[in-house]
C-alpha cells in the first residue's frame, strides 16, 4: 500500500537519534545497545517494536520501525502521519489515554499492556512495553514505545480495518 503522507520513512529515521536520547535520560539505558553511530538504521532493523507520535492533539505517527510496519501490517510509510489512536480498537482508546497522560507525567512508563489493532481488524496485545517522552528537534516533546513482547488477542474480532 502506497502512502502519499507528507512524512516518509527517510523522515522517520531523521527522528531516530532524539528518540534513542530521550530514552537514554529519561530510562538510563541504550536503546539499542552499542549502536551510537548507526542508530537510525539499527533502530529501523531492530526486532523490537519502536514507535514514535508526536505530540499534537490528535498525534500523529512521525516514526516507526520494520518490526511495527511488519506487526500491524503496514509499510513503514503507511503508519507514518497516522492518527496514533487508530492502533488501539475503540474500547480501549481511553485506557490507552491514561497511559499516555501518565507518561507525560512521569516521563516514563515500564511494564505497559494493551490491546492493539492490526489494519486488517485482528487484534493484539502488547506486553511489557516501555513508554517514554521523546525531546523532539523542534523543540515539541512526542511519545514513544517499545516492546518485544506480543501475543493473540482472544478478544472479539474487529469487522474492518483500522479506523
Amino acid at each position: 500500500m502506497a502512502s502519499n503522507r507528507p512524512c516518509s520513512q527517510a523522515r522517520s529515521t531523521a527522528i531516530a537519534p532524539a528518540i534513542a536520547a530521550s530514552f537514554q535520560r529519561r530510562v538510563g539505558r541504550e536503546l539499542i545497545a552499542g549502536s551510537r553511530g548507526f542508530i537510525g538504521d539499527a533502530m529501523m532493523s531492530s526486532p523490537a517494536v519502536i514507535l514514535c507520535h508526536d505530540g499534537g492533539s490528535d498525534p500523529r505517527f512521525i516514526y516507526a520501525n520494520k518490526a511495527a510496519a511488519a506487526l500491524w501490517r503496514m509499510g513503514v510509510d503507511d503508519i507514518i502521519g497516522m492518527p496514533s489512536r487508530l492502533t488501539a480498537p475503540p474500547e480501549f482508546r481511553a485506557e490507552r489515554s491514561r497511559a499516555l497522560v501518565q507518561v507525560a507525567t512521569d516521563g516514563v512508563l515500564f511494564g505497559y499492556s494493551g490491546e492493539r489493532v492490526r489494519a486488517d481488524g485482528t487484534r493484539f496485545v502488547i506486553e511489557d512495553a516501555t513508554l517514554w517522552t521523546v525531546d523532539l528537534p523542534d523543540g515539541r516533546s512526542g511519545q514513544a514505545v517499545v516492546f518485544e513482547t506480543w501475543r493473540e488477542s482472544s478478544g472479539p474480532a474487529k469487522t474492518g480495518p483500522i479506523g
